[in-house]
């Protein structure tokens, strides 16, 4: 479902929705069978720049694209 390049959204399991304050914004890095690698961070724009991406669950995941179309724009 992810490959790396994508604009995800984080979305913490405590959070009602996308629009949640602690929802982040980010790149996939890389996926593998279990996790997606996600670089966090506004300045984030390729998913290649030279910080730790974190390991993230993909259910915990939007693609930002979707989230625009559902007319949410983060």
């Amino acid at each position: 479902m992810f490959k790396k390049g994508d604009a995800v959204r984080y979305i913490p399991v405590y959070a009602n929705d996308s629009s949640h304050r602690d929802c982040e914004n980010g790149v996939v890095s890389s996926v593998t069978d279990t996790f997606v690698f996600v670089k966090y961070g506004k300045r984030i724009k390729t998913g290649d720049e030279p910080i730790t991406a974190q390991a993230t669950y993909p259910d915990r995941l939007k693609l930002r694209s979707e989230l625009k179309i559902m007319g949410k724009v983060y």
